[in-house]
């Protein structure tokens, strides 16, 4: 018996815990392999064969199927045994299908064996791959320098590390040498060349789980439809918006986005007022207020830094931000130490705001901490 099968997103194809009978043909779409809650493996390739090992091996079936994007599974539910028997080039096939996952585990096996023999590391590449080790680390796979160099400058806000490829294998190549944080490919590369390349790095075990976004021009609608259908995880449109971008990109690595304005340096949260501050950056500072208060009370910090420097006057929006900020720890009553770091003939005007009356306006970053490290010493002294 054969039926043909419709998934959407998300519904399973094959569920883990039973014995399977005959096997499957995926006809169109993106299907993931899960197992213990962890993606193994996609598969992509319209004809491609799976789900026949629990009949052959009569074994219940170990992971599970699901659609990535809607797709369609054509179901061959008869035993392999006896279709076969009715046409001996369905042998063939399965053969040709386990003996291309036998040769991708063969690859993966000889690059951790590899990648484990430090010995042929020169001591550099050692320094330098600890230094980087905890950073995201970004692929770019695009043939246009100034493409590159754009997101390039985009990202060094966050201080990620960025690396390039022109084309389908030198972007291989540098998946093959390490891992990603996430990967960038350009829907106008010549031909199918970003459908095949998000196809193949789902095969390299560095980069197996890493999302892979599509970069399309914006109002392409083709593109578009083209790269989700595809199993790309997102996309960013060019021309290139660095706020908008970003946020994608914090979404896709499942990354604290408020690391943009807020950080924790030393012994206090600094916040820096970006000088862009769009409807959409508003939104995301104002959306990340709370939880990064609550991180701070979690870290037992009680000194704050605001940093306006980077705007040229104080404009409606900046002062909106700072001030809903400063009434939040208000409102809190949270014992916290404050300072503003602002230039310019108006920079008194910010203890003007509700909660800042007390805090000390700064010339620089350094003053600041001077002037909150004094602040402490004088109540130390008061007690």
């Amino acid at each position: 018996m054969i039926r043909l099968e419709e998934y959407k997103e998300g519904e399973v194809v094959l569920p883990e815990g039973e014995l399977g009978k005959g096997f499957c043909i995926l006809e169109s779409g993106v299907l993931e392999v899960i197992r213990g809650g962890r993606i193994l493996s996609e598969i992509d390739m319209p004809g491609a064969i799976f789900g026949e090992l629990s009949e052959l091996l009569s074994l219940k079936r170990d992971a599970v199927i699901r659609a990535k994007t809607p797709s369609k599974v054509r179901h061959i539910e008869e035993s392999i045994a006896s279709i076969v028997d009715k046409n001996p080039k369905v042998a063939l096939k399965l053969l040709r299908t386990l003996g291309r996952r036998l040769y991708r585990m063969n690859r993966v096996a000889i690059r951790q064996d590899e990648d484990s023999n430090i010995f042929e590391k020169a001591d550099k590449e050692v320094v330098d791959e600890t230094a980087n080790s905890n950073k995201v680390r970004i692929l770019i796979v695009d043939d246009k320098p100034n493409i590159i160099k754009q997101l390039t400058d985009i990202f060094a806000r966050s201080e990620w590390v960025v690396e390039s490829a022109h084309d389908e294998a030198s972007a291989i190549r540098a998946c093959e040498h390490h891992g990603f944080s996430a990967i960038l490919i350009s829907m106008a590369l010549p031909d199918e060349t970003a459908v095949d390349l998000r196809r193949k790095l789902k095969t390299n075990h560095n980069v197996l789980n890493t999302p892979v976004l599509a970069m399309i021009v914006k109002g392409d609608e083709p593109a578009l439809k083209k790269a989700l259908n595809s199993g790309f995880s997102d996309c960013i449109t060019k021309p290139f918006d660095a706020n908008k971008t970003e946020a994608v990109m914090y979404k896709v690595m499942d990354l604290d986005s408020s690391a943009r304005y807020f950080k924790f340096v030393d012994d206090y949260l600094y916040f820096k007022v970006p000088e862009d501050l769009s409807n959409f950056v508003i939104n995301d500072i104002k959306e990340n207020m709370d939880n990064r208060i609550r991180n701070t009370i979690n870290e037992g910090i009680v000194k704050l830094i605001i940093d306006v420097s980077e705007l040229e006057e104080p404009s409606e929006e900046a002062i909106e931000v700072v001030g809903e900020f400063a009434e939040k720890i208000e409102d809190m009553k949270l014992p916290m130490r404050g300072a503003i770091v602002a230039t310019g003939d108006d920079a008194e005007m910010w203890n003007n705001l509700d909660g800042c009356e007390e805090w000390g306006i700064c010339s620089d970053l350094n003053n600041a901490k001077e002037h909150l490290a004094q602040e402490a010493v004088s109540e130390e002294e008061e007690e």
